[in-house]
């Protein structure tokens, strides 16, 4: 149950990720990157934790207004274990 739980987080946040490009969704953007940023540090000796915690830099960074390229590659990443988690 936590599982997908944590699936449908990730899956919120991946959309929420995505939307900020534009400007929607700022305070959710913090409120899913302060998400990731815990998650990833009580999971931390786990890869995909890692790169959480890597996408919660990201996340924090698009969040403040600084959105590249790459963000798009986090906004997978998160898509990919959401839709894992979920099935």
């Amino acid at each position: 149950m936590l599982l997908k739980i944590f699936g449908l987080m990730d899956l919120c946040a991946a959309v929420v990720l995505i939307l900020v490009k534009w400007g929607i969704g700022i305070s959710f953007g913090w409120i899913f990157a302060i998400y990731l940023l815990i998650k990833s540090l009580v999971f931390l000796y786990d890869f995909a934790s890692v790169i959480d915690l890597l996408t919660a830099g990201v996340f924090l960074l698009a969040v403040s207004g600084h959105y590249f390229s790459f963000t798009w590659i986090f906004s997978l990443w998160l898509l990919q274990k959401a839709l894992f988690s979920l099935a």
